[in-house]
């Protein structure tokens, strides 16, 4: 079974962005997928993460996942 939910780390290497741009881009909310576990966790919906990659809205991504 493929992970579904990333950590940031991960979401960093998706985007090919340093962690801290992850981390910021979520304190701003400019990033989709945001699963907020407590104050300072956060964890990410892999789906949404790829539509944003590909240019989709996160509804998009969950209606069409193989896109």
């Amino acid at each position: 079974m493929e992970k579904q939910i990333l950590v940031a780390e991960e979401v960093a290497e998706l985007l090919r962005v340093d962690k801290q741009r992850i981390y910021e881009l979520t304190r701003t909310n400019q990033l989709p997928g945001i699963i907020r576990l407590g104050e300072r966790q956060y964890r990410y919906s892999k789906q949404a993460i790829e539509g944003f990659l590909h240019g989709r809205t996160e509804k998009e991504a969950k209606d069409n996942p193989n896109e």
